[in-house]
């Protein structure tokens, strides 16, 4: 095992966002969605990587703490400014002049990746760059996403209003530490938890709770902010465990698979919502998925990111991935590993995407050092979050 690629990997995935964030007064910090690209957009998640991103570079010596911090100040100042709904973000930016790009949506889970970030670097850094996260963090009102008679959480506002629920687990379980953490939140982030519908399900001798699609970036994003390791909620869940057993069944699925898609195997696997051949697929996963096991697409793409984002869960597997994901010098560029390939197509993606190359760098970075983990979760609102959640630390 070459534990010097997860050191390149890293400090790459941060070379990433040190370069592709607007260093424009105005604009400063606004973080491409991807690279490169036809767009001139920023993701408010992107944002939130970014942010976190520095408290990385920061803590393993990428980046002097003096600037990292600087950058964090600057970035959150700009993000006062952005156009809000209810303190909540447009998904998109534009990064010329920070409107909201294409009537993109208001998001409640992208404004939530955004605050774990923003929140990450203010636990990291303290002072200045923590007053000013929690700042925004407390703008938010809640109640405004919540569905009183359904008990979810609305999933997004367009033009033509709210559209959609989170009324399944996949992604959102930060957006209920969040709101448990604030003052316009605690009422209703307990109920809110307690409804989501946990659909079982099992693969290869794993039975865990899984996401509509099967895609690994639902076990990913949230425990990237949130160290779940030995805790239990009142049903009992171990998300930390259920993470473990879905990364595995993942990995159990390409092995299964290796005859049908080239490429597929116990080294090529980590299937996740990525960019492939025909575009970007938040289908891409593995069973079980919604509908019958109907909703997942596996047609062959592998994106690093979800066999790498699962670092913390499967180490051993993900650093074998890691060395054949190096292997191959068409998936390897400037930063790193590129988004995705498809061995069967002969296609090599050309981009990165930031989100994809963030939960990489988040995960690799807590693998070593809880970096991103330590920073979040030794705030107090999340401390607060655990006990308003009725989460149980488990004697490990």
């Amino acid at each position: 095992m070459n534990v010097n690629l997860i050191e390149r990997e890293r400090r790459l995935c941060f070379d990433y966002f040190y370069d592709n964030f607007d260093k424009a007064p105005e604009m400063f910090g606004l973080t491409h969605d991807k690279f490169p690209t036809k767009h001139n957009d920023c993701s408010v998640a992107a944002n939130g990587f970014m942010l976190a991103a520095m408290a990385v570079g920061a803590d393993f010596g990428y980046i002097s703490r003096g600037e990292a911090e600087s950058i964090c100040i600057k970035a959150l100042k700009t993000h006062e400014r952005l156009e809000t709904k209810k303190g909540f973000y447009y998904h998109f930016y534009n990064m010329w002049d920070g409107l909201r790009a294409r009537h993109s949506e208001l998001s409640i889970i992208d404004t939530a990746l955004f605050l774990a970030g923003a929140l990450t670097a203010g636990g990291f850094f303290g002072g200045e760059t923590l007053e000013l996260a929690r700042k925004l963090y407390l703008r938010c009102d809640w109640e405004y996403f919540y569905c009183k008679d359904k008990k979810f959480f609305r999933m997004a506002e367009f033009d033509k209003g709210f559209d959609g629920y989170w009324d399944v687990y996949a992604e959102q379980l930060i957006m209920y530490f969040l709101a448990a953490g604030s003052p316009s939140g605690q009422n209703i982030a307990l109920e809110a938890y307690r409804s989501f519908k946990r659909l079982e399900g099992e693969y290869g001798g794993y039975k865990f709770i899984y996401g509509w699609f099967g895609s690994l970036f639902n076990h990913q994003f949230s425990h990237a902010f949130i160290d779940f390791k030995g805790t239990k909620d009142e049903f009992g869940t171990d998300w930390f465990e259920n993470s473990v057993k879905a990364t595995l069944a993942n990995r159990a699925f390409c092995m299964d698979n290796a005859n049908v898609h080239k490429g597929y195997g116990k080294d090529g696997w980590g299937l996740t919502s990525c960019q492939t051949r025909d575009g970007y697929k938040g289908h891409i996963g593995a069973p079980p998925s919604g509908n019958g096991n109907t909703e997942n697409v596996a047609e062959g793409t592998i994106p690093p990111c979800g066999a790498l984002g699962s670092m913390p869960f499967t180490p051993n597997e993900s650093i074998s991935a890691l060395n054949h994901f190096y292997s191959k010098p068409e998936l390897v560029g400037k930063y790193g590993l590129k988004d995705a390939y498809n061995e069967g197509q002969g296609w090599y993606s050309d981009c990165y995407i930031s989100i994809d190359k963030g939960v990489t760098l988040l995960m690799l970075a807590n693998y070593e050092r809880q970096t991103v983990w330590r920073s979040f979760c030794s705030l107090p609102e999340i401390k607060t979050a655990f006990k308003t959640l009725q989460f149980k630390k488990e004697n490990i």
